[in-house]
């Protein structure tokens, strides 16, 4: 496998078309892959670094385009999107865990056509279009004819993927809209929907519709709208007569299957409790919100010769440190076994338990779905770099005085989670446990980690406040 981490779009696109070739931007999918031996690509052509990450509205067409490299986190916190599309900001939000949001991307969340995929079913409601390029030129697709099946997307060998644009007008005489998000799960984080929703629907002066657009996801080979629902509702009046009939039909409408996750009868139930929900202007209770934290910066773009083994050179724990090893080694792998910094725990080596979060450039994600090559150039922090000199850092003293440490396996990836927190002005128990949601704990219960968290960002304030 021979890693590549291209100097410009150009470049990209060239090696993209090569035989063998792998496009990899936040990698939280095809590094789980490959670490299982289900994906063995013989070029890895990194464009993590590629000038994609923009989000800007274009005024002038009423059109708010969203780079393929944009994080989850970017668009769930990201101003333009909160305003103009929250549909894509909710759904976001609720894609794996903070961990993952940090790295993974819309365009990765595209291009790997999940049935279930959540960013995909709100931007199916949104009349989203794709813009693809490749050596040939560029080309815009509209997302209602990019999924083909589970996995298989409108996408040739040797396209990127490289922009979401997404139209923003209204039709006339619209005066009220409806916008809605829901997912059922069995939990909160990390999980894989049974059915998603996203509706909008825009409204007169009288609550008659102008135009509607239902998106599901989890009942079908590919997210879909539902187009009989749609119909029905152009021109009608909402009263409750017509909200029940278009409830019972969003359940006729779909064929889902049963499994591990959700009967087919249950997935039919959630959409026409979900579409009833969004004709009523329901929300739905508990959800993550979207645009609470501050929102992360797009990483810097790092220019640099990066080929096969390197070396790479990057900051941790604020000392340079060259390493040669492939650029595709997890990052996970390069710091216990390489570097020998072994508080960095190999847990799930999915991403899934929070056991070796990391920070990279003050951003906490998961060392084991990182290439090293995506690295290079950028500041990481390990559990090592918090402390304070030979004395604990206040969040690890934080720890020790909540009695937040048992087995002490999991600790490191939650005190790395804190660490990213601690400049927050003021968080909620709930807003805490919502950070922490990427990192499993067997032993606490979590009660006394969500009270150390508590108590270091108090601190740190008390610190802000002295002046010290």
């Amino acid at each position: 496998m021979t890693y590549h981490r291209p100097h410009n779009i150009q470049d990209a696109c060239l090696l993209a078309a090569r035989p063998g070739a792998r496009i990899v931007a936040g990698g939280t999918d095809l590094m789980v892959r490959v670490e299982k031996g289900i994906e063995e690509p013989q070029f890895w052509v990194d464009i993590s670094h590629l000038p994609l990450h923009d989000v800007r509205l274009e005024a002038e067409t009423q059109v708010l385009e969203v780079g393929a490299l944009c994080t989850m986190a970017l668009c769930a916190s990201h101003t333009q999107v909160l305003q103009h599309a929250p549909l894509l900001a909710q759904a976001a939000v609720v894609v794996g865990a903070p961990g993952i949001r940090n790295r993974a991307t819309i365009g990765g969340n595209l291009a790997n056509a999940s049935p279930a995929a959540d960013v995909s079913c709100a931007l199916m409601a949104l009349n989203a279009e794709l813009v693809i390029i490749s050596g040939q030129g560029r080309r815009s697709l509209p997302i209602q004819e990019f999924f083909l099946s589970p996995g298989r997307s409108a996408l040739v060998h040797g396209e990127i993927l490289a922009a979401v644009r997404i139209p923003l007008h209204k039709p006339e005489h619209t005066v009220r809209t409806l916008s809605h998000w829901f997912k059922a799960g069995n939990r909160r984080a990390q999980v894989i929907s049974m059915v998603a929703v996203a509706a909008r629907t825009h409204l007169d002066a009288n609550d008659r519709v102008l135009s509607s657009a239902i998106a599901v996801a989890s009942v079908a080979p590919r997210p879909l709208r539902l187009s009989h629902v749609e119909a029905m509702l152009l021109d009608a009046q909402l009263t409750p007569d017509v909200i029940a009939r278009a409830a019972a039909a969003a359940a006729a409408e779909i064929t889902p299957i049963s499994d591990v996750r959700a009967s087919a009868e249950y997935r039919r139930h959630l959409t026409s409790i979900f579409t009833q929900w969004h004709l009523e202007d329901q929300e739905a209770g508990s959800a993550p919100k979207a645009g609470r934290m501050a929102p992360p910066e797009p990483p810097a773009p790092v220019v640099m010769d990066a080929t096969g083994e390197g070396p790479w050179t990057l900051r941790i724990n604020g000392r340079p440190v060259s390493v040669k090893a492939p650029g595709s080694r997890r990052l996970l792998d390069v710091l216990r076994e390489d570097l020998h910094l072994t508080g960095t725990k190999n847990g799930c080596g999915e991403g899934e338990c929070g056991a070796c979060m990391v920070l990279v450039d003050g951003r906490p994600v998961n060392a084991c779905l990182v290439a090293l090559g995506s690295v290079a150039g950028h500041d990481l922090t390990t559990v090592e770099g918090l402390s304070e000199g030979d004395a604990p850092g206040t969040v690890q003293q934080a720890f020790i005085d909540a009695g937040a440490v048992q087995c002490g396996f999991c600790i490191p990836g939650c005190e790395i989670t804190a660490q990213a927190l601690v400049d927050e002005e003021e968080l909620t128990r709930d807003e805490i446990a919502q950070a922490l949601s990427g990192n499993l704990c067997r032993c606490t219960g979590y009660v006394k980690i969500i009270d150390a968290v508590a108590l270091a960002l108090s601190r740190r304030a008390e610190k802000k406040k002295g002046g010290r």
